[in-house]
């Protein structure tokens, strides 16, 4: 994540402290549009796999986006492609940041960084299940604020980019991976003075993902220097991911905890977005 907000502060410093010669075709976007994510469940086992508890329910899940955009072309064949995302909450802590070199007019490679934030909702519920002789001393719904952290290399292809229809292809090949969470619990036995206390630190496993993309510029009218237009994205993103964590359950004292590394089994997670807006070129 630190990384990420490098990159994204080195390009905003670029674009807003290099000379006006040096940028060429700047562009703000602005679009709302719908993401609908799916994660495989999987039955209840030995071990608790927090993928299971993904977001409220582990259907098809819909969020609704606003996305700002800021796009330009520096150097010779150099452009910078910059998206935040704001999901119902208003908080632009979601974006897809990317850099590309043109090798061809029509064909480009680049390399880039995304981060979306997911949910993981309610997974007390598996301790209490799983441990029926013990009262959970602490019953609040336990919810993590999960971000998935990705760095991706993209081939781009533009078959038609004219004065008034752009087409854009491309393809995410990246690796990405759940940031680290903690959770703890506090069991009592029932009719008993014994307790004990489940330790969970996640580990961030990077983990292979491809997202394809399609997005699409139509010029509206035109006013001396500026373009106006509509635009329309979308993109599909695949993985098969898992969080794997270290727990450290502890009985009555320290010195005889137990610690185990854990690797649930990976689920199928995908996600797809559309999105509809409209952007002034200058």
């Amino acid at each position: 994540m630190r990384a990420a907000a490098i990159i994204l502060f080195v390009l905003l410093s670029f674009s807003l402290f290099a000379q006006e010669r040096l940028l060429k075709n700047q562009e703000f976007s602005f679009s709302i549009g719908i993401a609908e994510v799916d994660m495989e469940e999987f039955q209840p086992n030995d071990h608790l796999d927090f993928i299971n508890y993904f977001d409220f329910d582990n259907d098809n899940t819909n969020f609704i986006l606003l996305k700002l955009g800021y796009k330009f072309d520096f150097l010779s064949k150099m452009s910078a492609d910059i998206k935040l995302v704001m999901m119902d909450d208003i908080i632009p802590d979601n974006y897809d940041i990317a850099v590309h070199y043109y090798v061809r007019p029509w064909l480009g490679i680049g390399v880039g960084s995304m981060l979306n934030k997911n949910w993981i909702t309610s997974f007390e519920e598996y301790q209490i299940n799983s441990l029926p002789n013990y009262y959970l001393m602490d019953y609040n719904v336990q919810q993590f604020t999960i971000y998935d952290l990705g760095f991706y290399l993209t081939p781009i292809l533009k078959p038609f980019d004219n004065e008034i229809f752009k087409l854009q292809l491309a393809c995410d090949l990246g690796m990405s991976a759940f940031m680290k969470e903690e959770a703890v619990f506090y069991h009592k036995k029932k009719l008993s003075n014994e307790k004990l206390a489940y330790f969970y630190e996640t580990k961030t496993t990077f983990q292979p993902y491809i997202q394809p993309k399609i997005d699409i510029r139509l010029k509206a009218f035109k006013i001396k220097e500026a373009t106006f237009g509509f635009l329309l994205n979308a993109n599909y993103f695949y993985s098969k991911r898992s969080i794997n964590y270290v727990r450290t359950i502890q009985a009555w004292t320290w010195d005889n905890k137990q610690v185990e590394k854990i690797k649930p089994s990976k689920h199928t997670y995908s996600r797809y977005e559309f999105n509809l807006g409209m952007f002034l070129k200058w």
